[in-house]
């Protein structure tokens, strides 16, 4: 019965990893998602959808455990960080080209510092237990709340601009690092699970 138990677990979380893909992230709370929310609206050019975030780590497929274990190995990491607020106070550009730009809310240094320092943690975390959906992320991590991405080269220069005198300060504490969960191919990413911090 044990061994049955065993292959019949094994089954599920075969499929689940061939179905569902994984990211972790910082959701800011309601009135600065809403807000964000206005430009995403305006200004996004590509057709997934997720609420307003900043990926602390991009998506990923799990391979051993399942979603419930995958948050117990974070909060046990995450223990030793303490909770922080953050500053997000200026626009940045990710001028990638080749139809691929991205314009986003950039914390600021502090911020930066604090997110990698979550990033890292996560990342040793769970380096056993999923692997990367795609093969090309880059090795240096920029910590940013999207407001639009895959922008084509042709109309960058028109978001820059209409980007250019905008001027934000969300401040908010992180309490938990979020499990979002994407069914297949659907481009709906939907927050499943938190992992509270310092806890």
């Amino acid at each position: 019965m044990r061994n049955i138990r065993h292959h019949f677990r094994t089954g599920i979380l075969a499929i689940m990893n061939k179905n569902d893909s994984y990211l972790l992230a910082i959701t800011p709370p309601k009135d600065i998602s809403e807000k964000v929310d206005e430009y995403i609206k305006k200004y996004k050019k590509h057709n997934y959808s997720i609420a307003p975030h900043i990926t602390i780590y991009p998506p990923f497929y799990i391979d051993d455990v399942d979603e419930d274990s995958i948050i117990l190995i974070l909060i046990e990491k995450l223990k030793g960080t303490k909770s922080e607020e953050i500053i997000i106070d200026s626009i940045g550009y990710f001028e990638n080209g080749s139809n691929s730009n991205v314009a986003y809310f950039k914390p600021d240094d502090n911020a930066i510092t604090y997110l990698r320092e979550i990033s890292s943690v996560c990342s040793l975390a769970l380096k056993d237990h999923i692997h990367d959906k795609f093969a090309d992320y880059p090795s240096d991590f920029k910590p940013h709340m999207t407001i639009s991405s895959s922008i084509p080269n042709d109309i960058f220069p028109e978001i820059k601009s209409g980007l250019t005198n905008i001027k934000e300060l969300f401040k908010f504490k992180i309490q938990s690092v979020d499990l979002y969960k994407q069914h297949g191919s659907s481009g709906i990413w939907n927050k499943v699970k938190e992992a509270n911090i310092g806890t």
